[in-house]
């Protein structure tokens, strides 16, 4: 039988007689452009190795972009830069908080906006394009992802400029507010100057937060087509021998993302916000302000260049088994959505998919937690500036993940594990990652030392009579060691500019002269202050900034044991992923993706932050104050930070166990490996029968 007879025997049903060619044109049913493809492909679902004569095949060759290795390159650079934006933008939320201030748990609410965005189209869109061009609609969802990412710049070009002044004014040079026995230590910072500015940043916060996050819910809706088509194409690509190693190599090279995310976020704040301007100063002056948004116009340009190629790769590059996607019958418009309830009402009477769903929502949720969080706990445990945090995070943990992966999928594919071994493995992960959360939180610094630290102590019993009640947070380490909320605070009446940023308060009836604190000695002795005609040491004095808990070198011991555990967690991923792809009907693979993306939004990555949010700002001591309005946190405490931030990690990993285990007692229902079954021989049962 020659191409044109199955060619009619695809479009019509059954094959006629032999047609003589005649000059070089096809005779008989013509095919659909769809089946030429998958006859010049070879793709004729096990029949007879037939294709298109020459003279076709030259019509339409086959580029490049027929090879499921250039189509890796181009998905996984796209999944990468996806990945790049998410954890970047939880490495300038620092940023964000200072210069807008807000509180984590909006900055948790923004960063629940992309989850938002996956659940309104995840089940749609994973049903529509899983029969349709995958390759394209995965393109045209970049697009989209790249409109929201420029759309997080906006501000900054609209508002920049003005908010910068707001801030700078914020921290314009001048003592804090010292004692004075009138009533006017806090007057003096809230005059009408503070009161405008305070005004003109709550009226820019108002407008950039919501508009932060429509554009976060873009970049959500954006996301959803790369990460839950991208996969099945894989899948369908390559035989099921190799799916283990190419799963692994997607997973594992999309954790590289979120890893380049911290690092060009550690770049970009010790850019300035205004690259072109000289502000100076160091990034670890306080009114330093990094450029939080110079990192989305890289990634959105090479999201936008990563589009371009995706359109051109085929529906299909390989032939597979499958048989051809249904046609619809634009006549009749029922079967559309009949089929589409019917399948969405397969997946949830699948009860190893709605197991391994329901450990998949509360694996993700402490990892996704406590990565979103991740550089502002470094910087607060053991006080790390803000690139160093981003350097830790994405090094000592995100990479780290991603050489698990890899490593799992390797070890999947030489040692072919059954289904049970595989989901017992996913299993102890779990534990293993829930054990080190809690030995993680017996891992820190000192804390500081605060004469007292609480919203009630502005005024102690040796400076009652220096009215600082409504006083800005303005950290002073006095010579005794300890560290005052502001000179007013510990009774400074006189104050002394060393330099831009240092200032030197004396004459404070709190400290206790008789003891000689390292920090503030140095700062004095570096300044030549003893060889004055005040003996500086006798009065009582501090100096700007917080004393800090001395050295410590626990943060080593925190990445080598945090390291450990994220490789652990890690190892399990690829084997979950081959769980849920081979739980299903070979059509459904798209819609069981896009029904575990569509759980984890909604279970998941939208809760996930805020929650953490909340216990981050649970263990808030004190906030800024600014004209009578809140700010931002100024200072946490730290065992209470371990405990709810870590604490609220482990467990709900255990909860993830616990899911495990359920899947595991019914994992022996699942083919691992399809594709080494006889062709005649009858395949388990199914695993979306009820049983």
């Amino acid at each position: 039988m020659t191409a044109p007879d199955v060619a009619a025997v695809t479009a019509g049903g059954q094959a006629g007689p032999d047609p003589a060619p005649q000059d070089g044109v096809m005779k008989g049913v013509e095919a659909t452009p769809e089946e030429q493809e998958r006859l010049a492909t070879g793709n004729n679902n096990g029949s007879l190795d037939c294709k298109l004569p020459p003279h076709i095949q030259k019509a339409k060759p086959r580029s490049a972009f027929y090879s499921t290795r250039v189509f890796m390159l181009v998905f996984l650079s796209g999944w990468v830069l996806q990945g790049m934006f998410l954890t970047y933008f939880v490495s300038v939320t620092t940023t964000v908080e200072k210069l807008f201030k807000v509180g984590s748990k909006t900055t948790g609410t923004l960063l629940a906006a992309t989850e938002i965005g996956q659940i309104c189209t995840a089940l749609f869109l994973t049903y529509l394009a899983g029969r349709g061009h995958r390759p394209r609609w995965i393109a045209c969802m970049m697009l989209v992802l790249a409109v929201g990412v420029i759309g997080c710049v906006v501000p900054h070009i609209l508002y920049g400029t003005q908010l910068m002044d707001v801030h700078l004014d914020a921290h314009r040079a001048g003592a804090a507010p010292v004692c004075s026995t009138d009533g006017n230590s806090s007057v003096v910072t809230c005059d009408a100057a503070h009161a405008q500015n305070t005004a003109t940043r709550s009226s820019i916060t108002a407008v950039v937060i919501p508009w932060l996050f429509i554009c976060l819910l873009v970049v959500g809706v954006g996301q959803t087509g790369i990460a839950t088509l991208g996969i099945p194409y894989v899948d369908d690509n390559v035989g099921s021998r190799q799916s283990p190693l190419y799963m692994a190599i997607t997973i594992g090279t999309r954790v590289i993302g979120p890893a380049l995310g911290f690092l060009l976020g550690a770049l970009c704040t010790r850019v300035y916000v205004d690259p072109l301007a000289n502000p100076e100063y160091e990034y670890s002056d306080p009114r330093w302000v990094g450029a939080w948004w110079l990192g989305m116009v890289f990634i959105a340009g090479f999201i936008v260049l990563l589009s371009a190629l995706m359109f051109c790769f085929p529906r299909q590059i390989k032939p597979t088994l499958l048989p051809p996607p249904p046609k619809f019958n634009t006549e009749k418009r029922d079967p559309f959505f009949k089929d589409f309830f019917a399948t969405i009402k397969r997946q949830l009477t699948n009860d190893i998919l709605m197991w391994r769903t329901a450990s998949s929502v509360l694996h993700l949720m402490p990892i996704s937690g406590v990565y979103s969080y991740l550089p502002k706990y470094l910087e607060q445990q053991f006080r790390l500036p803000t690139h160093d945090a981003n350097l830790v995070s994405g090094l000592g943990g995100i990479l780290v993940m991603g050489l698990g992966i890899i490593t799992s999928g390797v070890v999947i594919l030489r040692l072919v594990p059954t289904a049970r071994q595989v989901a017992a493995w996913t299993a102890a992960t779990a534990v293993i990652y829930s054990a080190g959360m809690v030995v993680l939180m017996f891992v820190s610094c000192p804390e500081e030392s605060y004469r007292a630290l609480t919203p009630g102590a502005a005024n102690l019993s040796c400076s009652d009579a220096c009215h600082c009640d409504g006083a800005p947070y303005s950290p002073v380490c006095g010579q005794d060691s300890f560290t005052y909320q502001s000179p007013c605070q510990a009774g400074c009446v006189s104050s002394k500019q060393l330099d831009n940023s240092t200032w030197m308060y004396y004459n404070c009836s709190c400290i206790e002269v008789t003891l000689q604190g390292e920090k503030a000695v140095k700062t004095i002795e570096r300044f030549g202050l003893y060889d004055t005609p005040l003996d500086y040491p006798s009065t009582g004095f501090a100096v700007t900034g917080e004393c800090g808990g001395g050295a410590c070198k626990q943060i080593y011991a925190f990445i080598a044991i945090f390291a450990a555990v994220m490789f652990v967690h890690a190892s399990g991923e690829v084997g979950a992923v081959l769980l849920i792809i081979r739980c299903t009907d070979k059509h459904d693979k798209a819609m069981a993706m896009g029904v575990i993306q569509f759980a984890i939004g909604v279970f998941g990555n939208v809760p996930c932050p805020i929650i953490f949010g909340a216990a981050v700002d649970a263990a808030c001591r004190l906030r800024d104050r600014a004209c009578g309005l809140l700010g931002g946190c100024a200072s946490y405490d730290s065992d209470s930070l371990r405990h709810f931030y870590l604490g609220l990690s482990a467990g709900l990993m255990f909860l993830a166990f616990i899911m495990d285990l359920l899947v595991w007692s019914k994992a022996g229902r699942i083919d691992m490996n399809p594709a080494d079954r006889a062709p005649d021989a009858a395949p388990p049962a199914r695993s979306d029968t009820p049983l």
